[in-house]
């Protein structure tokens, strides 16, 4: 009799501590840009407490161990973490909502108009322009808007500097 007492106490204590995370998992919808732009430079036990768990993980390898990183997908954004540090936000192409006031699918007309121009212009090897950069003073980081080839925002990326 005691160790089925034991055993139901075990168990109602497995599904109170699984109650309680999952009650602890934000709803997706309360996560905005600013929520996910503010994580640059945090650490991940903030990311899980704001994020909930992320769908997939995937490894990044750079040119050395030091530079590896773990990209944290999210659906319509992710986070790059190394060191348990995140370093870099993405919005992608399926994000709805605003991104410090420009939208994916924006043109580079309604970005300049927005956010001014653009402190750094990349171009392709063609000329054609792939994306703006910005300064973000108070994150000490860059906002960068990435444009497809019809000159529209198919991708935003925040990196630390």
């Amino acid at each position: 009799m005691r160790i089925i007492m034991a055993c139901a106490t075990m168990m109602a204590l497995v599904v109170a501590s699984a109650k309680a995370q999952n009650a602890a998992t934000p709803a997706k919808d309360t996560v905005t840009d600013a929520t996910i732009i503010n994580l640059c430079g945090g650490r991940l036990v903030k990311m899980f407490a704001q994020c909930g768990t992320p769908q997939d993980l995937q490894v990044k390898r750079g040119d050395t161990p030091d530079e590896d990183d773990v990209l944290c997908v999210y659906g319509s954004y992710g986070f790059r973490v190394r060191d348990k540090v995140i370093r870099t936000c993405f919005f992608w192409s399926d994000w709805k909502g605003p991104i410090r006031g420009i939208k994916i699918g924006d043109t580079r007309e309604n970005v300049v108009k927005v956010l001014g121009k653009a402190p750094s212009t990349d171009k392709d090897k063609d000329g054609a322009i792939t994306a703006y950069g910005y300064d973000l003073k108070d994150l000490d980081a860059d906002f960068f808007t990435n444009f497809d080839k019809d000159g529209k925002v198919w991708r935003v990326e925040v990196s630390l500097k």
